[in-house]
């Protein structure tokens, strides 16, 4: 028995494309069973398709084109926004039996890969060369790399190590006319590989990657706190970041969540606790013994109790509970729905406070709220629980979770840290971004995906009548997007002063570790600057100059290109379409929420729009770090 929307004649071309059995599949169990992800959302596929190789994906694609159906990307299907949604009328290119890990190279510590490598079994294959990929999102032993990269997943770790966008060096992609690219990071021009990253599969379909690696720390410890109340938690959490160390992890729980995961397993978490707090310090066995010595200090300050794990054992002990949080939430039997969104570091003791506030107003639908997140990059995970059979729960939740996204975008914070939008977050998309900055995310789209074939109907919103037209902006995306196309050589984008404004403030944000600067500040006027306040930016050059921080990022090349990729946190732009001004990013330490626009504007020259201000991560100056303790 066999799915009657596709006919004949396409299920006749894909096995023709296709080798081996099982790669082109019309049954309706299996399409069913395929079509839905890990949390049970999806839908039921037209046909699945199971490509082995690059070429057969060039063939699927061409096949899609010529007919066009739309094409949905499986991976791993671990996503929670609701960003695999596959019907009759679609093909689920289903990209598992892509799983080798192609190369290893322990000396220059890169891995290539396939995209349906699990997270987890690349792990293990690089731990017998003390190495690892850093992203470790909690569904890594479900998750593949490549969903990794199109979700751009953070995980615990990336406080330190960054997200997956700060470990990808190079990205074979296939387009929506079945040509194939590759970019990389080191690219001159605009960077393209920034915008596909985290680009939920809707811009072209990955085929393989090369990742970096790092050497896994020789010495790793575990902290817990736990505090009377949570703002007590978070005033902690802001004291160890201002020491100048940057944990491996900090990690929060709330009372609610500490609590409600104890009714579901035994976490060994003290449920009288207003919240916990978890942290891992790793390096060497020297820098360990002396930062979870000043961690330590920190937390005992105000904690009412602190907990220490020095052997392996003792740490998976003490975080079982957090780790498995997803795993037992799905085993509860409750209903359930996991949000996510980021605000500013600073911001943290009111986001949580607005989440309890919306638990309480919808009191008659949920049951509760748990709080669980990456305290240290300002991420929130609220977990609503609910009875399935109430006839409250459903106007509940959506209720709680609008109020929730709103306190976020209040709070100068945005609608996804880590998670994505998918559908789920789709409807916030307009609160989250102007009609310029939607304009200009819809015309990469069109680029990349002129048919809109590509996972259709995630991220991006119903178009509106405020949408301006940016036709030069997309004219440039064109033109950078084409030098793959023909094969050219990128080349660096004019790097003239490209500056909107001679806006000049600088705005260090000690709390939250960020820097809003005009483009129009000089390099050694900045360098002073930050020096003054005891803080440093990796993006900005150590050899002060009269060069400009806008014409820094426009023209950034080499290591100077790296160290803005890693460093750049949002960007205030002038578009050249009718000098509509536009924000992308922000002060959040994580944000997913549309395409990664910013990355244009690195090394894009005036292609794009002129810079008005920049944002950077900083980070405290050793020299100056017992003025915090």
């Amino acid at each position: 028995m066999r799915s009657n929307t596709m006919d004949d004649a396409i299920i006749a071309a894909f096995t023709d494309a296709l080798s081996g059995p099982g790669t082109v599949i019309s049954n309706p169990a299996t399409l069913a069973e395929r079509g839905r992800d890990f949390w049970g959302l999806g839908g039921q596929p037209g046909l699945l398709v199971r490509p082995c190789t690059r070429d057969e994906v060039v063939a699927v694609v061409r096949i899609a084109d010529q007919h066009r159906l739309p094409l949905v990307t499986r991976g791993g299907a671990t996503n929670c926004a609701g960003a695999m949604m596959p019907n009759p009328d679609r093909v689920l290119i289903d990209l598992s039996a892509m799983n080798q890990v192609l190369a290893i190279d322990p000396v220059a510590h890169t891995a290539r890969v396939q995209p349906g490598v699990i997270n987890a079994d690349l792990q293990q294959r690089c731990a017998p060369h003390g190495l690892c990929f850093s992203p470790d999102p909690v569904s890594a032993h479900l998750a593949t790399v490549g969903g990794n990269i199109m979700e751009n997943a953070g995980g615990p770790h990336a406080l330190k190590y960054g997200v997956t966008y700060n470990h990808v060096l190079e990205v074979e992609i296939v387009l929506a006319d079945a040509t194939v690219i590759r970019l990389a990071a080191d690219d001159d021009g605009p960077d393209l590989l920034g915008l596909l990253i985290g680009s939920e599969g809707t811009l072209g379909i990955l085929t393989e990657a090369t990742v970096a690696l790092r050497p896994i720390a020789p010495v790793t410890r575990s902290l817990m706190g736990s505090f009377a109340t949570a703002h007590d938690a978070a005033d902690a959490v802001a004291a160890i970041i201002l020491t100048g160390i940057v944990p491996a992890a900090v990690e929060w729980l709330d009372h609610a969540g500490i609590v409600g995961l104890q009714q579901f397993t035994d976490t060994g978490y003290p449920t009288d606790a207003g919240a916990i707090v978890l942290i891992d310090v790793d390096g060497t066995h020297e820098s360990v013994e002396r930062d979870t010595e000043i961690v330590s200090e920190v937390l005992c300050r105000n904690a009412v109790e602190v907990r220490r794990a020095d052997d392996e054992e003792a740490r998976a002990k003490l975080w079982y509970g957090r780790l498995h949080a997803p795993d037992v939430v799905v085993r509860s039997g409750k209903g359930f729905f996991i949000a996510d969104v980021t605000v500013p570091r600073d911001r943290f003791p009111e986001m949580q406070d607005a989440i309890q506030a919306a638990a309480a107003r919808h009191a008659d639908g949920l049951l509760f709220i748990m709080v669980a997140g990456h305290a240290g990059d300002g991420d929130l995970h609220p977990f609503s629980f609910y009875d399935r059979d109430n006839p409250n729960a459903p106007a509940a939740l959506r209720a709680a979770n609008d109020e929730i996204v709103d306190a976020a975008l209040n709070l100068g914070g945005t609608i996804t840290g880590e998670h994505g939008v998918g559908t789920e977050k789709r409807r916030f998309m307009t609160k989250r971004f102007t009609p310029v900055e939607i304009a200009a995310q819809r015309a990469i789209k069109r680029v990349f995906d002129p048919a809109a074939l590509f996972n259709p109907g995630i991220m991006l919103p119903d178009r509106s009548p405020g949408e301006p037209d940016v036709s030069s902006f997309e004219a440039a995306v064109r033109e950078a997007l084409e030098r793959y196309w023909t094969g050219a050589t990128p080349h660096n984008m004019p790097a003239v002063p490209v500056i909107a404004s001679e806006h000049a403030d600088i705005l260090v944000n000690t709390a939250n570790l960020s820097l809003v600067v005009g483009a129009a500040v000089t390099l050694d006027k900045l360098s002073r600057h930050l020096a003054d306040h005891g803080v440093s930016c990796a993006a900005i050059p150590c050899v002060a100059t009269e060069r400009t921080v806008g014409e820094l990022i426009a023209g950034a090349t080499g290591d100077e290109r790296n160290a803005v990729r890693h460093g750049l946190l949002g960007l205030d732009v002038v578009l050249p379409d009718g000098q509509a001004s536009a924000r992308f990013g922000g002060e959040n330490m994580k944000d997913v929420a549309g395409y990664d626009t910013k990355r244009l504007y690195i090394g894009g020259g005036e292609a794009f729009g002129a810079i008005s201000t920049a944002t950077f991560k900083l980070s405290v100056d050793v020299a100056k770090r017992g003025e915090h303790r």
